[in-house]
């Protein structure tokens, strides 16, 4: 038993490693290589991008890549770089990509999507977002800079062939 946690944490300490030197990040802005992004679904276009690749990865051990692959609904989908998954440990980010917790990656994921469009222009003077039920997510704005459950957005209104991306600095947290 002990011997499997070992395994497991190496593995995910090895992906982290290789999501993040393997694919750094550049001084180009996120999805800046895609020429026309309204003609791709929104789990294709981030997997396009090196920089998205951990949360792209995330969702799909959570099985929901098929999800928006699949659907022609428009949503929003916030995606974090690379590079905010520094802040996690590997104590966590084990424990979020253990298949036993897939639950728990589910709600991690999704956390991270409305099932509607919101445009920018909607989030500005919006404090709240309602994600149904009690989860909500905060939005906040400081000059020209928004953030959204505490995560800088860094680009935004990406359009897509079913919605939008937002990509953000960080993880998005959610208020129950």
């Amino acid at each position: 038993m002990k011997t499997n946690n070992i395994k497991n944490l190496l593995l995910v300490g090895a992906l982290m490693l290789i999501s993040t030197l393997g694919f750094s990040q550049d001084t180009m802005a996120p999805l800046a290589g895609v020429e026309d992004t309204k003609e791709y679904k929104t789990i294709d276009l981030i997997y396009m991008d090196k920089d998205l690749s951990i949360f792209a990865n995330l969702l799909t051990l959570s099985g929901l890549d098929a999800s928006l692959k699949m659907t022609d609904k428009e949503h929003t989908l916030f995606v974090p770089t690379n590079e905010a998954f520094k802040y996690m440990t590997v104590n966590k980010f084990a424990e979020l990509t253990n298949p036993k917790n897939r639950a728990m990656l589910v709600k991690f994921v999704n956390n991270h999507f409305i099932s509607s469009k919101i445009e920018s222009y909607r989030l500005t003077g919006t404090k709240i977002l309602d994600l149904g039920g009690e989860n909500k997510i905060e939005i906040a704005e400081s000059g020209n800079t928004t953030f959204i459950g505490g995560a800088k957005v860094i680009a935004s209104n990406i359009e897509t062939a079913n919605g939008l991306v937002y990509v953000v600095n960080d993880l998005v947290n959610i208020s129950e």
